[in-house]
C-alpha cells in the first residue's frame, strides 16, 4: 500500500482582506501573499464587512462571515491541518469577534500570532482587548509595529510578554518603475479613506492658503468618502475649491498613478486606529516627501529625515504652511529631503523584512524542521 502524500499544515490567516476595507485588510493581504511566496500554505478565513460607509449595517455584515469562519476554524482543527494562528487583530468591537478564534486556537493549544495594527486600545487600555490578550495566554506572540507601540502593549497589558517589532514598509508595494527623488514641490496630496479623523478637512484649509500664495502649486485628494455624513460637506466645500482636483477611490494602477502625481502626502490624522499607515510607507516608496501629524508608530516610521512628523500639540496648518513654503522657494532643500526619504525607506525596509521572513518560517515551522 502506498503511503498517503504529506500534506504540510496551514498557517491559519484571521481578518479582513477587502483591499476596499482599509490599511490593516491591506497588511493582512500582503501577509497571506508573503506567506505563500515563502512556499507555506494559508488557509484564509477572510471577516471583511460589506462595502461602503462605516454604518451598523456595514459592521453587522459580518456576522455571516464570522459564523462561517467559526465553522472553518474547528474543521481545520479537528482534522489537524493548522501549524498556527495568526489574526490581525480588530482595533474595536470587532474584537468581538477575534475573541472567539482566539479561544478557539487557544483550547486547541494551536500557536497564537496576534498582528497590532491599531493604537486605539493602546492609548488607555481596553477591557476587551484586554479580554483577548489574556485569553490569548502568554505564549501568543504579539507582531508589533514600532518599539514604542511594543512598549504601550505590555505597560497595559502584562499578559503580551512576547513582542516582536516588524514595521509595515514590510508590507508595502514597490513601485513598478525605479522611482527617482523629486527634483522640485509642484503638487501636495491627501490620499486616504476620507473622514474628518483623517483630517480631510485639514487638508482642504491647508491646501486653499498655500495655493492662493503659491498659485502653480497643484493640491490632489483621493479616496473613498467613509464617513456619510462628511459627503455634503466635502461636495460643498470642493465645489468652490478650484485649486484641489479630487479623483475619487484609486486602486490598482490609478493609485500608482496618483502617487506618481504626488510630491508631497499630508496626513494630518487624529484617526483613534492610526498606527503605522500603508500609505505613509508607499509614498516614502516613491521618493514623496510625507508631512503627517505624529500619531501611533509615525514618528518612528519618518525619523531618521525619512520625512517630518509635526507634534499633536502643535497647529498642523502653520507648521505644514512653514514648511511648504520654505520648500517652494528651495529646490535643492527638497529634493534633499526627497532623496533622504528614499533612501531611509529602502533601508528601513531591508532591516525589516529579515524579521518578516522569520515570522512567516515559524509560523509555518520551517525554523524547527
Amino acid at each position: 500500500m502506498n503511503p498517503k502524500p504529506f500534506r504540510p499544515r496551514c498557517i491559519c490567516l484571521i481578518g479582513i482582506f477587502d483591499p476596499t476595507s482599509g490599511g490593516q485588510a491591506a497588511v493582512n493581504e500582503s501577509i497571506r501573499r508573503q506567506v505563500v511566496l515563502a512556499g507555506a500554505t494559508a488557509c484564509v478565513i477572510d471577516l471583511s464587512p460589506a462595502r461602503g460607509p462605516a454604518t451598523l449595517s456595514r459592521r453587522l455584515s459580518r456576522i455571516p462571515k464570522v459564523s462561517i469562519g467559526v465553522i472553518r476554524l474547528l474543521s481545520l482543527v479537528i482534522n489537524r491541518k493548522i501549524a498556527s494562528t495568526y489574526i490581525g487583530l480588530s482595533g474595536g468591537y470587532g474584537q468581538m469577534y477575534d475573541l472567539v478564534f482566539v479561544g478557539i486556537a487557544r483550547l486547541a493549544a494551536i500557536q497564537l500570532y496576534i498582528h497590532h495594527d491599531s493604537f486605539a486600545y493602546l492609548d488607555r487600555a481596553s477591557p476587551l482587548a484586554g479580554l483577548v490578550i489574556r485569553l490569548a495566554g502568554s505564549r501568543a506572540l504579539h507582531v508589533v509595529l514600532c518599539e514604542s507601540m511594543g512598549a504601550q502593549l505590555q505597560d497595559l497589558y502584562p499578559t503580551a510578554r512576547q513582542v516582536l517589532v516588524i514595521s509595515n514598509v514590510t508590507n508595502t508595494d514597490e513601485p513598478e518603475a525605479p522611482p527617482l527623488p523629486r527634483g522640485k514641490l509642484n503638487s501636495i496630496g491627501l490620499f486616504s479613506n476620507l473622514t474628518r479623523d483623517k483630517g480631510v478637512l485639514e487638508f482642504l484649509d491647508l491646501a486653499e492658503q498655500i495655493c492662493q500664495m503659491r498659485p502653480g502649486l497643484r493640491a490632489l485628494l483621493a479616496g473613498p468618502v467613509e464617513e456619510p455624513a462628511l459627503g455634503p460637506i466635502l461636495k460643498d466645500r470642493l465645489s468652490s475649491a478650484p485649486w484641489v482636483e479630487y479623483v475619487g477611490p484609486v486602486y490598482g494602477d490609478a493609485r500608482s498613478q496618483f502617487l506618481a502625481n504626488l510630491d508631497v502626502l499630508i496626513f494630518p490624522t487624529r484617526y483613534a486606529n492610526e498606527a503605522e499607515p500603508k500609505v505613509v510607507a508607499e509614498a516614502l516608496a516613491c521618493g514623496i516627501v510625507v508631512v503627517a501629524r505624529d500619531r501611533g508608530c509615525i514618528g518612528s516610521l519618518l525619523s531618521s529625515d525619512r520625512g517630518v512628523s509635526i507634534p499633536a500639540s502643535v497647529d498642523f496648518i502653520s507648521a505644514a504652511m512653514r514648511l511648504l513654503l520654505e520648500w517652494s522657494s528651495n529646490a535643492e532643500a527638497f529634493s534633499l529631503l526627497s532623496s533622504s526619504a528614499l533612501r531611509g525607506y529602502r533601508q528601513l525596509r531591508d532591516e525589516q523584512s529579515g524579521r518578516l521572513r522569520l515570522l512567516i518560517s515559524t509560523m509555518a515551522g520551517f525554523a524547527n524542521s
